[in-house]
């Protein structure tokens, strides 16, 4: 439930959060699960070793890495297998994928590799066992893993800016754990292991991917020239692991409200502890400094426009126009020529009239980077216990007094309107994956999915106002046993104000992406390249420290990373 934050500036309203727009334009933060999982790493001085390197001319075959923390040792193994063009997509109905990659705990016997050999590969054909963590598959980026071969091999590195189009070797398509293909639950990973918080688990496979990727096109790059050079240390930070995701992600922020809920609200805690803080003038000189960095960074872009998100130069533009409102601060303590003594709160206000949605959001974020210090406490707050139970004894004038206060957004929609109807969710029968279908025509409407929250709100308060305000809700249910999943969610998120999306997920005006985005997020998603209004590809991990730099001194302001800058002399000195 939302507790008070002991701030000046109260959290914003679920009004205004939850709207699918606002939560499709966050951005990462200090407190995005994959900058969590890199503080952890990087404070407890985790060790990374390859212990077995078994991998063709073409790079074809396996690769074991040893990861030692204080409590525990896992193991991660990356297969590479031979596929041919036509069959690298990044659909999720895939059967073939360059590279399939597992974390286990413990150490991978002979015996588990001969089994993880034969099953892993085959991802939803195959079985894990409880000793597996995470499971998942990537293919190759069409574009740039030759093209960085061919640049070793010259004995050059690769052009930043021809990097950047992309901003990854590998791709991922799906990042499974949670008892997926038999592997072990959530509830392994709780309490003190290292990977206890959402998605920790998930995370570190994927930055292991990463450091798998480098050595795999150092490797072919080696076999075809033993001359051929390494990549630079500062090349390869600013190379991430990309994924793609659709639709499947998009389920999870409804049937997880409790948790959607928890991380919203950590999100808006955080954002009102900093408002809080009165600036010096060294942190408003740090703000331009983000300011001008998020600009270049956005500038150095080059993601494909499909007209769904705002531009790129666009937030340039548009985070340089906020840094001259700073500037203005700073000379004559106004902004827009209104004078304010509540600097953060001003700036805010100012940029709600100014610029775009996704531009306040990014505001959120770099003030989030500035006073990291202030809020990565909050980071042991994002798990939350998901638990939704009827409230047996709870009065019918109680729940309808409930619905008023917390799910009013839902008597918007007027859904005898074909197009507030125009969309369902159902799942596919070839991979049983989440799927949005054209009422009327497209098959599947008949497998629909539970995604019409507001509608089954109206459906149920219209029945309410026929029955005894005093009856209990356990007699209603008796009478009305189709309402009960949704009497249930009501109760149960009584005080949960972030956990419902307010929204209609059926409007022929709903977009999916943001959806997706808001989950990404939250993982630590950047360079979000919508592909269609369904699927988008992201870069994770982009300028974050290297395996071989953890435990080291490493700043965490590591992200929107610049291009990295390589001398001509580094091109041979960079041979191993």
């Amino acid at each position: 439930m939302m507790a008070v934050e002991n701030t000046r500036h109260p959290l914003r309203p679920a009004s205004e959060v939850m709207k699918l727009e606002r939560i499709g334009a966050f951005r990462l933060t200090s407190l995005s699960f994959l900058r969590i999982l890199m503080r952890h790493m990087m404070r407890e001085n985790w060790t990374i070793t390859c212990t077995a390197f078994e991998l063709d001319d073409e790079g074809h075959g396996h690769a074991i890495y040893s990861v030692q923390t204080p409590t525990h040792d896992f193991s991660f193994l990356a297969i590479s297998t031979k596929i041919s063009d036509e069959e690298r997509s990044d659909r999720v109905i895939s059967q073939k994928w360059d590279v399939t990659f597992s974390l286990s705990e413990g150490t991978i016997t002979d015996e588990k590799l001969n089994r993880m050999k034969e099953n892993l590969p085959k991802q939803e054909a195959g079985r894990g066992d409880a000793a597996d963590l995470v499971w998942s598959r990537a293919n190759k980026s069409n574009r740039i893993f030759d093209y960085v071969i061919d640049c070793l091999i010259a004995k050059e590195q690769p052009d930043p800016k021809i990097l950047n189009e992309v901003g990854y070797l590998l791709r991922t398509t799906a990042v499974y754990g949670n008892g997926k293909f038999g592997i072990a639950p959530y509830e392994k990973m709780k309490d003190n292991h290292p990977f206890n918080g959402p998605f920790q688990a998930q995370m570190f496979a994927v930055y292991m991917l990463r450091h798998f990727s480098f050595d795999l096109v150092e490797h072919i790059a080696k076999r075809r020239d033993p001359e051929a050079v390494s990549l630079d240390p500062e090349v390869k930070r600013f190379i991430g692991t990309g994924n793609a995701t659709g639709l499947g992600m998009a389920p999870f922020l409804i049937s997880h409200p409790r948790l959607i809920h928890q991380w919203i609200y950590v999100r808006e805690k955080a954002i009102a502890r900093v408002k809080d803080i009165k600036p010096t003038q060294d942190d408003l000189m740090l703000l331009i400094h983000w300011l001008d960095r998020v600009a270049n960074y956005f500038d150095e872009s080059r993601l494909i426009d499909r007209q769904i998100f705002v531009k790129p130069e666009k937030l340039a533009e548009q985070s340089r126009f906020l840094k001259e409102r700073v500037l203005e601060y700073l000379e004559v303590g106004t902004f827009a020529g209104i004078p304010t003594n509540d600097v953060w709160e001003g700036l805010s206000e100012t940029a709600a009239e100014t610029v775009s949605i996704e531009m306040q959001e990014l505001l959120h974020t770099v003030l989030l980077e500035i006073y990291a210090d202030h809020v990565i406490d909050l980071e042991q707050c994002m798990n939350v216990e998901e638990t939704y139970q009827i409230v047996p004894r709870m009065t019918i004038q109680e729940l309808k007094n409930l619905i008023n206060y917390q799910y009013q957004w839902a008597f918007q929609y007027d859904f005898t309107d074909p197009d507030e109807k125009y969309y369902f969710w159902y799942r596919s029968e070839e991979k049983e994956e989440p799927r949005l279908g054209v009422r009327g025509e497209e098959p599947g409407d008949d497998r629909e999915m539970p995604m019409n929250i507001a509608e089954q709100v109206q459906g149920l308060y219209e029945i309410l106002q026929h029955a005894p305000p005093e009856e209990m809700v356990a007699s209603f249910i008796l009478r009305h046993p189709r309402y009960k999943g949704i009497i249930q969610r009501i109760q149960s998120l009584d005080g949960y104000e972030y956990g419902e999306i307010q929204a209609n997920l059926l409007s022929k005006d709903m977009m999916p992406l943001h959806l997706l985005r808001c989950k990404l997020s939250f993982f630590g998603a950047e360079r979000f390249n919508p592909k269609s209004n369904r699927w988008v590809r992201i870069t994770l991990f982009q300028g974050a420290p290297l395996v071989e730099e953890i435990g080291e001194p490493f700043p965490d302001n590591w992200v929107f990373p610049h291009l990295p800058t390589i001398e001509g002399d580094k091109h041979e000195s960079s041979t191993k």
